[in-house]
């Protein structure tokens, strides 16, 4: 491996774009590293969780306890406890999964993050039923002096485990170029999200939600979640990590890194 819409919305290139193709395209090692190299917006496995493995598991989602669903899934005792349960009684570990095809493709080591003796947790479930702003992620500007702040090109992943009407996650030919952006395009705090702006005329990419299966962008570009046609009747559960490209050192050749 070489690692150096649709409705209202449509798919345009207004801008000279970095993609070479609009296409998603299928997981392979050439098309892993021109997600990295931002040359193409999007990966998509079919198939990666079968139907009654999605049925099961948001059957363990919906017997668990959960006071605050945000505040809840985002600490990491109560994240690792609703994993085991999606292995031990739906039978399904969604990150070994998801780690198992990236190194078989990729042909390079594929592992949780750490820090120290620490390791990171990777592969959280989300629930998002309203929409989500215009954002990005990228650990060199997030967390430059931890270990997944020295990657060198990151990509996210996602799963949905049900059908939801509306849901669309958009994905904008537009890197994030972190306190340049944050002064100039930012909305103010305590808003996380930027303003319209940072992506006008820029190419972009719909991505349908599909269940089971898996998607891939690269998560430094811009992107946003839009909201379900009836957020109050469904909810939209996904299962997510971000992926991040350790460069080769002296001692040992590159790595691929996971945490949520």
């Amino acid at each position: 491996m070489s690692l150096n819409g649709s409705g209202s919305t449509k798919e345009r290139i207004v801008r000279r774009s970095n993609w070479i193709k609009i296409e998603e395209q299928p997981l392979s090692s050439e098309s892993l590293a021109d997600l990295f190299s931002n040359r193409i917006p999007a990966l998509r496995v079919r198939n990666f969780l079968s139907a009654q493995e999605c049925e099961r598991m948001v059957n363990v989602i919906q017997t668990q306890k959960i006071i605050d669903k945000e505040g809840y899934f985002r600490a990491v005792a109560g994240a690792r406890q609703l994993q085991s349960r999606f292995a031990s009684e739906a039978g399904v570990d969604v990150l070994e999964r998801v780690r198992q095809t990236l190194q078989q493709v990729s042909g390079i080591p594929v592992r949780t993050a750490t820090e120290g003796d620490r390791e990171y947790f990777a592969g959280i479930l989300r629930i998002i039923n309203s929409s989500a702003l215009i954002h990005a992620d990228y650990a060199e500007y997030d967390a430059p002096s931890w270990e997944i702040g020295k990657i060198v090109a990151q990509i996210t992943w996602n799963v949905l485990l049900k059908q939801v009407q509306g849901g669309e996650s958009i994905v904008y030919d537009r890197h994030w170029r972190g306190k340049i952006d944050d002064e100039t395009i930012k909305k103010p705090s305590p808003s996380y999200g930027y303003h319209p702006s940072a992506v006008e005329n820029e190419a972009f990419k719909v991505l349908q939600p599909v269940e089971g299966e898996l998607t891939f962008f690269n998560s430094r570009n811009f992107h946003e979640v839009k909201a379900l046609d009836k957020p109050h009747r469904e909810s939209r559960y996904t299962m997510s990590s971000f992926v991040g490209l350790l460069p080769s050192s002296k001692a040992r050749g590159p790595k691929l890194i996971m945490w949520s």
